[in-house]
């Protein structure tokens, strides 16, 4: 059975980091001559900011009931929180909730519907959740290949693409060892075949980290188009980061 996380829920809500964004919603919306290739994705963070103190609140309210263990309130506003927004976050609670029969009746199968649902929706949490379940069979059929697709999104590649992105500086700086210059863009072209491959499946922080390379020219000639498409589809995955670096395109010059 996909194991119940017991940290204070406060600290599992990561959507709640969307609060320190919301003071730039009316500079967004007020800011002039925006870059043309930001333009596009302009409906996808004004939706994002208008979204968010609305999510915030909701979501402070729901993990004062799981920490005061007001389990079956908690599972009736996840379900409502689920059914208004696309909320990972509230989705991979209610798969918790299933999961370890508080406030609801247990049931894998359950848990794997929403875990599910929040993985499909950019949840790292959740994509491991899943890779457990098809890996050992919980609430679903084993899925050997399912289980490594689930497990490449939500685990390993990420920190893998990151090591070896801080391999290249330190060859390239000749921190620890030697400078060498063709180590250190061999290491950077891992890094960013790694970043690409797990940017097509939802993963909003490997397209985060893809659109700042592209942004800033890192390991890739800079193209403000593959920046804004990458920063975009980011923020469509709910990763907050990704809106400061729009906001942030949007008063820079192409």
């Amino acid at each position: 059975m996909p194991s119940f996380d017991r940290r204070p829920w406060t600290r599992r809500a990561a959507p709640l980091l969307v609060a320190i964004l919301i003071s730039t919603a009316n500079r967004l919306c007020a800011a002039p001559q925006a870059p043309a290739g930001v333009v596009p994705c302009q409906a996808v963070v004004s939706d994002f900011l208008a979204r968010a103190p609305i999510m915030r609140r909701r979501d402070e309210r729901i993990a004062q009931l799981l920490d005061g263990r007001r389990y079956r309130d908690a599972a009736a506003a996840l379900r409502s929180a689920v059914g208004r927004y696309p909320d990972a976050w509230a989705a991979n609670a209610l798969g918790d909730l299933y999961a370890a029969g508080l406030g609801l009746p247990r049931s894998a199968a359950a848990a794997f519907r929403w875990y599910l649902w929040s993985a499909e929706r950019g949840d790292r949490f959740a994509q491991r959740q899943v890779a457990n379940a098809y890996l050992n069979g919980d609430g679903t059929r084993r899925n050997a290949a399912a289980a490594a697709y689930w497990f490449r999104i939500g685990v390993a590649p990420f920190q893998l693409a990151w090591m070896y992105h801080g391999l290249s500086q330190t060859y390239a700086e000749g921190r620890i060892v030697p400078a060498d210059r063709a180590k250190s863009a061999y290491y950077l072209d891992e890094s960013l075949t790694d970043l690409r491959q797990l940017a097509k499946e939802p993963n909003g922080e490997a397209a985060y980290y893809l659109g700042l390379a592209y942004e800033y020219g890192d390991g890739v000639r800079r193209n403000r188009t593959e920046a804004v498409a990458y920063l975009c589809r980011s923020a469509s995955l709910q990763y907050p980061a990704a809106i400061g670096a729009l906001r942030h395109l949007q008063g820079q010059p192409q």
